[in-house]
Parts: structure tokens; sequence; C-alpha cells
């Protein structure tokens, strides 16, 4: 899929692995530059396996496409952050193993730090949901037939929206728009309904098919089933920044959706 999508914007794909290298306390300082020579050599091996890995996945999708590969010695958030600035990457692209349980919770997994941290859009895949290519035709560009982009009306959910569009238009797909009305919020039904249309005229939506819906109840609850029932190859959402030790404990919506939607899921900066 990446491949295919990298292709299709003339994009250059940095396949990019990250191995944290700590010392044991007990070493010497023999023992310690011992290690280290061995731990360098073993870099450089990773490297090649990853050029050797890639191609394997990727099969036929190669050709046209414009591969680099690197490897770093560093605690994977920082190592990740800092290559996106460095490379000034348009889109990073992650895995996920959706874990649960207090420890997920209070550590966090990775792909969920650098959807919090980063600047640029991240695509997080919690496991193989979509056919996204044809596997008999691998030049055949990616098919995304619906787009699902909630809204609360947030900043970040305005600038998810602009980018939910700009991808319906490119690859000719349904936009689905729900506006969640959580207990509490004391929004009307039609008024939320004339808003986000009113929004989605401003990004031009027009140009595609575009779909405003309404749902009550918990949000992630509420997107996590709208994307099972509408068949949603991609969900888009807007990144939040936590506002209470609540939200730290339990995750907020964009993190829920992480680990339960049945589809890939970009999360756009604000």
């Amino acid at each position: 899929m990446l491949a295919a999508g990298a292709r299709a914007f003339d994009a250059t794909l940095v396949v990019f692995h990250v191995a944290r290298f700590e010392l044991p306390a007990y070493f010497t300082s023999a023992q310690s530059d011992a290690l280290r020579r061995q731990h360098q050599a073993q870099l450089k091996q990773a490297k090649d396996f990853l050029r050797l890995h890639v191609r394997k996945v990727l099969g036929g999708e190669t050709p046209g496409v414009r591969l680099q590969f690197e490897t770093a010695d560093a605690h994977p958030l920082d190592a990740i952050l800092a290559a996106a600035k460095t490379r000034r990457a348009d889109l990073i692209v992650m895995g996920t193993h959706g874990r649960g349980g207090a420890r997920r919770l209070w550590l966090g997994s990775v792909a969920e730090n650098i959807v919090r941290q980063a600047s640029v859009p991240v695509f997080v895949a919690r496991q193989k949901q979509h056919e996204f290519i044809s596997t008999s035709d691998p030049k055949a560009a990616p098919g995304l037939a619906t787009v699902l982009c909630p809204v609360n009306f947030s900043e970040a959910s305005r600038s998810a929206l602009q980018h939910a569009v700009s991808l319906a238009q490119q690859f000719k797909a349904r936009l689905i728009a729900p506006c969640i009305i959580e207990p509490g919020d004391k929004r009307d039904v039609a008024a939320a309904k004339r808003e986000l249309a009113a929004w989605l005229d401003e990004t031009a939506a027009g140009e595609c098919e575009a779909q405003i819906l309404t749902r009550t109840g918990q949000a992630a609850e509420q997107i996590v089933s709208l994307a099972a029932k509408t068949e949603a190859d991609l969900v888009v959402m807007g990144a939040q920044r936590r506002r209470s030790l609540r939200a730290w404990i339990s995750g907020d919506t964009t993190e829920s959706v992480l680990r339960q939607a049945p589809a890939p899921v970009l999360v756009v900066p604000h």
C-alpha cells in the first residue's frame, strides 16, 4: 500500500528502523567498547536486512518507487520525530499492536506518542484491515472508496476535514462527515448539521460526494461503529491535546479510535 501511495504521489519512501542500544551498568570500559563495535556492525547488517525484507514484502511493487533505508540507535519516539524533521517528511506511517490494559494506558505506545507530538500527519494501521491495492496489478493506484472524518468543531477537526476532503477529491471517494454529540453537550442537532455544512462549503467539498451525519453518544464508540457500518477505508481525525488527569488515565477519543477502529487512521496535527 505504501509503495503504491508513494508512486501515486511521486514521493520518496524512507523505510526507517530504530533499535535502542543500552550498555549494562556493570560492564567494564573495555567490555563496553567491544560491545559498541559489535553493535555498530550489527546496525550495518540491519540496514542490509532491511533492504532485503522490504523488497521481499513489496515484491513487484518496487519498480518506479524511490526507496531509501535508514537505521538509528536511539529511543524510537525521539528518533522518528527527528528523522521526520530532518527529512522534512510530509507523512509518517506506522503500525500499532492496539494493546490494552493499565500498562499501555500509563506508558502509551510509540505510535500514540508520535501522533501527539508529530508536526505532520501520521497514518496508523493497527492491522491488515483493507486491501488498498490490487494484488494482481501492483502498479495500480491505492483505492479509497469511503473516507470517514468525524467533526467536533474544534480547530483540530477543521484541519482534519480539509485533509479528508482533499483525499476524497484525489481518489474520487465518498466522504462521510459525522458530528458526534456527546452526553452533556447542549449543541442542537439541526444547528450542528448547518455548521458542518458551512465547514464543508469552505473546503470545496462540493467537488466530491459528501454526506453529513449526526450521532449522539460516546464519541469513540460512535466513530468505531460508523467506520464498521460504512465500511470506511480510512478514518481521518485531528490530534487532540489531553486536557485533564482523567483523559490522561483513560485516554482520549483519538487514542481510543486508534486502538479499536476497523480501518487505518490518519491523524492530522493542528
